[in-house]
């Protein structure tokens, strides 16, 4: 999401009415917010707003730095306030849209920026933002236009390109969606997840080799970024580099031992799984079994899982207990005069 912006248009307005304060007041109270004094931004506009109750900008100001402090549910209240005054007021809908969004209440989100992109078809933040909310909620169809005029209002954002790349990929529009991706990486070289986003659309294509190098510039530019570690190793894996693979493993492991929560429970899986694979392949099969076994511990119902663990227990000597595993989690093909074929399980 972009950061809230107030137009020009809005600070016309408020030096010319009689309900504002002078336009010395309200670029005061700007100097302030950008020199980053918070707190002393909501201590002139509650002072401006006693003087000026219907003031919507400094009302709108007051709720962005209320946001800035944690304190949504007042920026929440604010803002309506704002919206009470002037129902018009484009930027009050996008900054309400901001604080909905990040407290997870996404339709409300959605509801604010159409409000917002309504009253001011070229505003491109509100277009960008409701085009992020409706992506969240796998509305990829409905996203794109909004990203797509985002990208045309503002050509040269990196930021705009790549939320538009994303929902192209997500249509299936793979050609179209590396070259927002690539538009992405050449207005900001440093965009690690432009790269690493790049990468798995890369994938997408099987062109592995260059996903792999997306991944790399990805790493170059953020040394700890674990979910390009993982890619990485899946696509090194499916390349035969194992060795490299198990690197890559290891490494997304120790940044997230070093990170709490730097990876979600559904990647530590499928690393656990993939790395209890290529222990199978070099046959050190106690390491294996630990994979699989730390797999597990997180879904504890996957049958797949279950009869890999039956593999390496195999390997290890242990074949009945091993075989019981297989059965449990493969099945095996059993025929019934009346059920027909099917697969047993257990």
């Amino acid at each position: 999401m972009l950061s809230p912006l107030q137009s020009t248009e809005a600070r016309v307005m408020a030096a010319n009415s009689p309900t504002f304060p002078p336009q010395s007041a309200i670029e005061a109270l700007y100097n302030r917010y950008d020199s980053g004094d918070l707190s002393g931004t909501q201590a002139l506009s509650r002072q401006l707003l006693k003087d000026y109750p219907e003031a919507t900008e400094v009302l709108n100001m007051l709720g962005v730095v209320l946001n800035a402090q944690g304190k949504s549910e007042e920026a929440i209240a604010a803002y309506r306030r704002a919206l009470q005054l002037n129902p018009a007021y484009a930027d009050v809908y996008n900054n309400l849209g901001i604080v909905l969004y990040r407290l997870g209440r996404d339709d409300e989100a959605v509801i604010n920026f159409q409000h917002a992109v309504l009253r001011d078809p070229d505003y491109a933040d509100a277009c960008n933002n409701l085009g992020v909310v409706l992506q969240s909620l796998g509305r990829h169809g409905e996203a794109l236009s909004h990203l797509e005029n985002a990208v045309k209002l503002q050509p040269n954002s990196a930021l705009a390109a790549f939320n538009f790349a994303n929902s192209l990929r997500a249509q299936a529009r793979l050609e179209e969606a590396l070259l927002s991706f690539n538009r992405a990486v050449k207005l900001n070289p440093g965009y690690c997840e432009a790269f690493n986003n790049c990468g798995n659309l890369y994938e997408d294509l099987q062109r592995f080799d260059e996903a792999c190098d997306s991944y790399s510039r990805a790493i170059q530019i953020r040394p700890d970024y674990s979910l390009a570690y993982s890619n990485r190793g899946l696509v090194q894996k499916k390349l035969g580099n194992y060795k490299a693979a198990l690197q890559d493993f290891h490494k997304t492991m120790e940044l997230d031992a070093r990170v709490a929560s730097l990876t979600d429970q559904d990647l530590k899986f499928r690393i656990q799984v993939n790395m209890g694979d290529i222990f199978m392949y070099f046959r050190q099969f106690e390491m294996a079994l630990a994979a699989y076994d730390a797999a597990l511990e997180i879904e504890p119902d996957r049958k797949d899982v279950i009869g890999f663990k039956g593999n390496a227990i195999a390997a290890l000597g242990r074949l009945e207990e091993g075989l019981q595993l297989r059965q449990e989690g493969f099945g095996f093909i059993a025929f019934d005069s009346s059920e027909g074929v099917s697969i047993k399980h257990g």
